[in-house]
């Protein structure tokens, strides 16, 4: 007699009738704490998909507010204050084994007090309170490379002596909000540095309230989200972001579901964000956040021991935040752009694949409006100028995640664009200039006087092969008309002034260009009455005025323009038919004819620098 299976349920049989297939549990860290009479060394994990506590085992020294921070592998908590005051012990747990955390080393000094934060690779921590009972503060920022046990190495300094601040940021950028300084008062400053250089903290903007012992954060890719704080006078219940590509001041998201829970620990798995306890220690509750929006904290599971001050607030790390995520590769084919608007931030794309720019870091000085185009190598880039007759030239290196360094000085200050062969960089100094400098990218130093341009014009597109560089078009400032449609050029490797080449369609300025080796493409520009959406081409090689290639997908100037020699990619700059600047990357292949397809997006808005390692001008 056959065997009989009535009653008995196949797997897809059970999903048939249950949508929701139960997913592995994924935890975060929390350490140390505060009973109220006596410090505490627990570890606990909680589970991003229920929100509750699991006892793990113990510090070596029982603390609180210590400062967490991990990478995929490791949980790492510094300092904090003990039985006896504040310590400078770091421990470290393995999120793969967890149990008891073992001794990584010591802090610079011993401190309390502070935010941490940190890529994959490097942790940071800030905003010490150093002495107990004389409660001096030191405003030194230390750095640890996670994967190797050791002491922490000085980084640099906050822009101003605080403790209490809290820490976040995302692969790139570690952000430090408010803080106490200490004999004074509640601060509302927000710190950044670039995570994988050394040096001290800039300027980022303000939060809404002047705070302190705001521990907790969370972060996703694009933003960081920090929790309450305390006035000097009263606990608050605010919840403020800040997106981390962009300076800014911080706008509010929501509110706690009380005031006192803000000196818990915060959690993130890049989607959700955990607040975990509170100061009063009055509840074990948990609360949620929904990180890409906006809105109230919820309730969101329990921890698994409370019962006093601060048992949460000793730190946190979790291996699933995006910003200790490993970055992927650099690509062979990469395009850097350059954050406008009184930023440095730079992102990157590979050219060769469809998709959304990524972080790759800062240049070595603040950009506004005014700096277009960039002089690059296979190896390096360079991008220089700005309004406020900013003078700085910045070298970064492709295959280097992290911040730009100093190069050199243009001649003098203002609006530039810039190109480039392999070997040397030009840039048009506009405003009231017709000046061409040049550089030698291999070689860092300031700029030299190569002569001059067609008429005294700001922001003509640049863009060459490997002997001709052409400017085209520009803005003469005043007069009529205005803006000119002329296209000179000029032999790199010699100098001199440019010599004429032909015309372009119309009059126009601050439109973009690149080239592959023998076309340089010409995109938008603004005629002075309106933006246009017109791409057109020359052969490089010879003279001629420009023949009509296509339409990019709206009326576009002020982004950047650059290429692989065979891909043109069109990033960000300002729509003229929405009268904003867009986060719009777009791309057509410059051999052929046609109009410009979309890309991706880019991770800021602004009118960017931008330059890769494979364009027209390189051999």
């Amino acid at each position: 007699m056959a065997p009989s299976y009535s009653g008995v349920w196949n797997i897809s049989t059970f999903y048939q009738y249950n949508s929701v297939i139960p997913s592995p549990p994924v935890n975060g860290i929390l350490a140390g704490g505060y009973t109220g009479s006596a410090t505490v060394a627990h570890t606990q994990t909680i589970n991003f998909n229920d929100g509750n506590g699991t006892d793990q085992g113990d510090l070596t020294v029982a603390r609180y507010d210590a400062s967490g921070f991990g990478s995929t592998t490791r949980g790492v908590f510094a300092g904090g204050y003990g039985a006896s005051g504040v310590v400078d012990v770091v421990d470290y747990i393995e999120h793969a084994s967890l149990g008891n955390a073992t001794d990584f080393g010591d802090m610079t000094v011993a401190a309390t007090g502070h935010g941490g934060h940190s890529s994959n690779t490097r942790g940071v921590v800030a905003g010490f309170q150093t002495a107990s009972g004389v409660n001096t503060t030191n405003k030194t920022i230390d750095y640890y490379t996670i994967a190797s046990a050791g002491n922490a190495t000085d980084f640099g300094d906050l822009s101003s002596n605080r403790n209490g601040v809290s820490g976040g940021g995302g692969t790139t950028r570690a952000i430090f909000f408010a803080g106490y300084a200490w004999g004074s008062s509640a601060t509302n400053v927000i710190d950044y540095i670039t995570i994988a250089t050394t040096g001290d903290a800039t300027d980022f903007g303000d939060t809404s309230n002047n705070l302190y012992t705001h521990y907790s954060n969370v972060d996703s890719a694009t933003r960081s989200i920090f929790f309450g704080g305390y006035t000097g006078s009263a606990h608050v219940d605010v919840i403020e972001y800040v997106t981390i590509a962009s300076k800014s001041n911080a706008t509010d998201f929501g509110n706690l579901d009380q005031a006192s829970s803000a000196r818990g620990a915060g959690l993130s798995n890049g989607t959700i964000g955990i607040l975990t306890g509170d100061e009063a220690g009055t509840s074990a509750n948990n609360q949620k956040i929904t990180i890409a929006s906006t809105g109230n904290a919820t309730d969101f599971g329990t921890l698994q021991t409370y019962g006093g001050n601060r048992l949460t607030g000793g730190g946190s790390a979790s291996p699933h935040n995006p910003a200790v995520q490993a970055q992927p590769s650099l690509p062979s084919a990469i395009g850097l752009m350059t954050n406008s608007g009184s930023d440095s931030f730079i992102e990157s794309v590979d050219i060769t694949t469809l998709g959304d720019s990524v972080a790759f870091g800062d240049i070595s000085y603040t950009t506004t409006n005014g700096s277009y185009g960039g002089a690059s190598s296979a190896t390096r880039m360079c991008v220089a100028g700005a309004t406020s007759n900013t003078n700085n030239i910045d070298l970064t290196i492709f295959a280097t995640r992290g911040k730009g360094t100093d190069f050199g000085d243009l001649n003098e200050g203002g609006v530039a664009t810039g190109s480039s062969n392999s070997t040397r960089g030009l840039f048009s100094v506009g405003g009231d200039s017709n000046t061409i400098d040049y550089i030698t990218i291999a070689s860092a130093g300031n700029a030299t006087d190569f002569g001059n341009l067609y008429a005294v014009v700001s922001n003509p597109a640049m863009a060459g092969n490997t002997t001709r560089m052409l400017f085209m078009g520009g803005d003469k400032g005043s007069g009529s008309p205005r803006y000119v449609n002329e296209i000179g050029y000029v032999t790199i490797s010699s100098t001199g002034n440019t010599t004429d080449f032909g015309d372009l369609l119309q009059t126009l300025g601050y439109g973009q260009a690149t080239s592959s080796s023998t076309r340089v493409v010409h995109c938008g520009g603004y005629t002075g009455s309106a933006g246009v959406n017109t791409i057109q081409y020359v052969t490089t090689a010879s003279t001629g005025n420009a023949t009509d290639f296509g339409d990019l997908l709206s009326q576009w100037t002020q982004g950047a323009c650059f290429s692989n020699s065979t891909r043109a990619i069109i990033g960000q700059g300002y729509n003229w038919e929405t009268g904003a600047n867009q986060n719009i990357i777009q791309y057509f292949t410059i051999a052929s004819t046609g109009d410009s397809a979309d890309f991706g997006d880019a991770l800021n808005s602004s009118n960017p620098a931008g330059q890769s390692n494979g364009h027209g001008g390189i051999a």
